[in-house]
């Protein structure tokens, strides 16, 4: 309910609690600062009271205490890399919750193979505290992890890495301890008893599924606990080009069903267009082939491998056709080698292609990931998973409705392309791509590279985008996709039984009476 009385001065009283309770450094007023952080990659909300930082858990929970009973809405923030509104405030009587300050890891077991972190951890700490130990996550993050958040993932929902071989983040996590509206410190799994350590998530009913992929909803993560496993010995990548959709599809779901990769992603003609002539410094392709140089394990096989990536060059991404890139992993290389020949008998129809891509991704998992395209042009992805039997249909479907857009399209200088990832051993996320010439938020100015190519203000294009995009999500919707990071986008409780929305809209209320916990997302 918004508040009625004296809204400033309860707003400064709030304001200076916060600072109390964490002190004043943890409470952002500035305004740029607030813009920023209520802004992501697609679209700005409303401009809220301050911005939220807190270092401690208890001063977290604390703070989110005040908020809410002051009748002011939080809304968390991660890493920032949502597209979807999974975080942009609805109201200025609000506050951002940035958890970038809550970047610890509390506890790791390598004997028992778990990890508990702060929720402000990026996937790229986690990673290199863990490569001393020969240890990772069986998923260890999206291709933005260098910014993106162990805990922002776990609410969005994320793919990428390891994602072909165990699925998305939400299906690999143990247990989250999450700070209620009330401010109350919720775990889920054994360890919420005393003496009980979170080594494992299945012990009753799974209230750890319950806040995965919930976009912050239902409460905020503080702590994530995560499996973990040793590190392969061997890995490779492979990369092949196919004349046309239905063999890459083909190709892609063969390969899952072997349970062969650890990640699959392919890409379409126009995406390589996009990046095939995009300008990379001297200093950064150097600096990608060191790394590739020093993950080979050792001088000379390092030297072999810098030689032939350099000599491959980026030549390949001008080839016509639908681009699929491999990740394998074994014990052993003789394993290794076995892997690799499967692989390509069941890509026998692609032509196999230097290994560029794979190589230089796995070198450098989470370099900064780029919210702008090469151009300077906006970008949106939009993205569904469904079985590999129906890919096909979808394709059909949405290049139907591009080609119904097209006279707008290219009026606007609106482009599609899209990407392929192999979801576990029968899932495809089909994402397109749309990229558009427009004026840069302050979002993208501060995530981009200085001397990027700047664009008008294009509402024009802006409108076209938003046509696409409902069209491409009802088409998606129509062939059963799910999807991640729902945000405030996706139709998550569209035709949905009316008891599955009883009781979630039961569980929000019970955990947030007044509806001030990000309210809007997942549609509640």
């Amino acid at each position: 309910m918004p508040r009625t009385v004296n809204a400033a001065a309860a707003d400064d009283d709030l304001i200076g609690r916060l600072a109390a309770i964490a002190g004043p450094q943890a409470v952002i007023t500035d305004e740029d600062e607030r813009r920023f952080h209520s802004q992501d990659a697609n679209r700005a909300g409303a401009l809220p009271l301050a911005v939220f930082r807190p270092k401690t858990v208890e001063d977290l929970a604390a703070g989110v205490a005040a908020a809410c009973g002051s009748g002011v809405a939080v809304f968390p923030r991660g890493g920032g890399m949502s597209y979807t509104d999974g975080f942009l405030p609805d109201r200025t009587d609000s506050l951002v919750i940035d958890t970038g300050a809550l970047d610890r890891v509390v506890e790791l077991s390598a004997e028992d193979l778990h990890v508990t972190v702060e929720a402000g951890c990026t996937w790229a700490k986690l990673h290199d505290a863990l490569e001393p130990l020969g240890l990772r996550t069986p998923f260890w993050g999206p291709f933005s992890g260098h910014t993106a958040t162990v805990g922002g993932s776990m609410s969005q929902g994320t793919a990428t890495f390891g994602t072909a071989r165990v699925g998305t983040s939400g299906d690999n996590v143990i247990a989250f301890d999450v700070v209620t509206a009330d401010g109350r410190i919720l775990r889920t799994g054994p360890a919420g008893q005393p003496g009980h350590a979170p080594f494992t998530r299945q012990y009753g009913p799974d209230l750890t599924g319950l806040f995965a992929n919930d976009a912050g909803a239902l409460g905020i993560k503080a702590r994530v606990t995560l499996p973990l496993e040793p590190r392969p010995a061997a890995v490779a990548g492979l990369s092949f080009l196919f004349a046309g959709f239905a063999d890459l599809v083909d190709a892609m779901r063969a390969i899952a069903r072997e349970g062969l990769a650890s990640e699959s992603f392919a890409m379409d003609p126009v995406v390589t267009r996009q990046f095939s002539g995009g300008p990379t410094s001297f200093a950064q392709d150097l600096a990608t082939l060191l790394t590739i140089g020093r993950a080979e394990g050792s001088a000379l096989r390092g030297a072999v491998r810098m030689a032939q990536v350099a000599l491959a060059g980026r030549r390949f991404l001008g080839r016509e056709g639908y681009q699929l890139h491999v990740v394998v992993e074994a014990d052993d290389r003789r394993s290794l080698d076995a892997k690799r020949a499967r692989v390509r008998a069941l890509a026998k129809a692609g032509v196999e292609l230097p290994n560029t891509v794979p190589t230089a991704v796995r070198a450098v998992p989470f370099s900064p990931l780029p919210v702008l395209s090469p151009e300077g042009k906006r970008v949106l992805p939009i993205h569904g998973i469904l079985p590999f039997s129906q890919a096909p249909e979808l394709d059909r479907a949405i290049h139907a409705i591009v080609a119904d857009h097209r006279a707008e399209t290219e009026d606007a200088g609106v482009v599609v392309a899209t990407s392929f990832f192999g979801v576990g051993r029968n899932g495809l996320l089909y994402e397109p791509v749309i990229y558009w010439p427009d004026a840069a938020s302050l979002y993208h100015r501060r995530r981009s590279p200085a001397g990027m190519p700047a664009h008008a203000d294009n509402p024009a294009a802006r409108a076209v985008v938003e046509r696409l995009t409902t069209a491409m999500i009802d088409a998606m919707y129509a062939r059963g996709a799910t999807h991640l990071q729902i945000g405030r986008v996706y139709p998550y409780l569209r035709d949905r039984d009316p008891a599955f929305v009883e009781l979630l809209r039961a569980i929000k209320a019970e955990l947030d009476p007044r509806g001030l916990v990000n309210p809007g997302a997942l549609g509640l």
